[in-house]
């Protein structure tokens, strides 16, 4: 990972002179971080951690924003959001999320590939758009539209909220990969919520399982 940091490193410097707006030169950049990111799919969640965390540090370095890093790496990771998924994936407040896709954009990093559909009983306004990096196929971006449905429903944040606490908690401090299903409902009962335990767990395990972590039922 270092060596190819330092090669990213190289490329940056040499290309400083050039325009921000070389699309060509993000190109490359985005096709790096996509290999990068693939390839810790065969690792374990400390070594991808720590890829990540390393990526996201170079990342800065070439857009001088935090936000803009996160917003890049998770497009590179999932190749599709909308501003609503990226607020909640990535805990960033709305105004920052709408600057760093702005920049996104303006880099060419970014395009429109889709309207998200009112929903009935909305109060108008404009309609959210899923943002894509040209390369990304239609899978990825049906995935975001899906993903952004979800996290509008009340069930969905909390079961994120339990599986996130199982990630920080559990998954990470302990360096494993695994939960059962009954650690889950466990998680779930204990937050007392007016909706039913089993929908919530499932939500919980679904997300999980996207993530990478295995439930054992």
């Amino acid at each position: 990972m270092d060596t190819i940091l330092i090669k990213g490193k190289r490329a940056r410097d040499k290309s400083s002179a050039s325009s921000p707006r070389d699309e060509s030169n993000f190109r490359s950049y985005i096709e790096l971080y996509r290999k990068l990111l693939l390839l810790n799919e065969e690792n374990n969640l400390a070594t991808t951690l720590t890829n990540i965390q390393e990526l996201l540090s170079f990342s800065e370095k070439i857009f001088s924003s935090s936000a803009v890093a996160e917003a890049f790496l998770y497009f590179c990771l999932h190749g599709a959001a909308t501003a609503w998924v990226l607020q909640n994936d990535l805990n960033t407040p709305e105004a920052s999320v709408y600057r760093a896709l702005k920049r996104l954009r303006s880099l060419g990093i970014v395009v429109p590939a889709v309207k998200v559909s009112r929903r009935r009983n909305s109060k108008g306004g404009p309609r959210p758009t899923v943002w894509a990096l040209e390369s990304s196929s239609t899978d990825e971006v049906a995935s975001a539209l899906r993903l952004h449905y979800q996290m509008l429903s009340p069930k969905f944040r909390i079961a994120e909220e339990v599986a996130q606490t199982i990630l920080d908690e559990y998954i990470t401090k302990r360096n494993v990969s695994e939960v059962t299903y009954r650690e889950i409902v466990i998680q779930v009962k204990e937050l007392k919520m007016p909706f039913s335990a089993p929908d919530i767990a499932q939500l919980a395990a679904d997300y999980l399982n996207d993530k990478g972590i295995k439930v054992w039922r």
